[in-house]
């Protein structure tokens, strides 16, 4: 019987400066999320940057054609 392998998991590098970099942008968008307060939520969001719209959960349509 011949003996196999294991397969490595194959993944990109991270560069660590730029992955902290993005946390940060992250909670700064996140806070600006979740304030009441317009003034913060104008500061954090404006910090943070253009974001990407998020893809709604459950938003499919679930229906009979007929």
């Amino acid at each position: 019987m011949a003996t196999r392998k294991p397969k490595l998991a194959q993944s990109m590098p991270i560069d660590p400066r730029k992955h902290k970099d993005a946390q940060k942008q992250q909670k700064l968008y996140n806070k600006g999320k979740g304030t009441d307060n317009p003034y913060e939520k104008e500061m954090f969001l404006k910090r943070s940057g253009p974001q990407l719209p998020l893809a709604k959960k459950g938003s499919k349509k679930k229906g009979k054609l007929a």
